[in-house]
């Protein structure tokens, strides 16, 4: 396995902790898991909703390219029951696997964007990313995730959340 990736998983629909857990599973199943964030509770970003969000960042090693991982990460969102908003891509979601770094790779097409195209400005994956890779330098930026936590404009709230057993 060779090549690393950086995923944002999240989940505000049903039991968030478990679709989270589900599709750690899944996602061991073709790659190996190298690291993973704390959970963290965010308000949703780019609507409103109810429901908050638990979110992680993991950090993966895989034979796949980066547009077959896309792929695969698109099967266990259908296989976990997400259902496609045509109106927006903001919607409550049971699931959301986004890709957020693979290798030191700048990807921008109709499918897929590497960097992700909105890391720069969601707390809610920066800060998970901080946890797990604060010395990583962005390809695009080539700053440190570090520093683009710091430079990040979002005010949305993002809180440790801990697990009661």
């Amino acid at each position: 396995m060779k090549n690393i990736s950086y995923i944002s998983i999240g989940s505000n629909i049903g039991n968030r902790i478990i679709n989270i857990e589900k599709s750690i599973v899944k996602l061991s199943s073709f790659s190996k898991i190298i690291s993973q964030s704390s959970f963290y509770e965010t308000q949703p970003w780019g609507y409103v909703d109810d429901n908050n969000y638990i979110n992680i960042v993991v950090k993966i090693q895989t034979n796949f390219s980066a547009y077959s991982l896309l792929s695969k990460l698109k099967n266990i969102e259908q296989d976990m029951g997400r259902k496609k908003n045509i109106n927006s891509n903001y919607a409550a979601r049971i699931i959301d696997l986004d890709i957020l770094f693979f290798n030191d790779l700048v990807i921008c097409s109709d499918i897929l964007n590497i960097p992700h195209k909105e890391l720069y400005n969601r707390n809610f994956v920066l800060e998970p990313l901080f946890e797990i890779a604060s010395s990583h330098k962005c390809p695009n930026t080539n700053k440190k995730v570090s520093q683009l936590l710091i430079d990040c404009q979002d005010l949305t709230k993002v809180s440790l959340y801990k697990i009661i057993n």
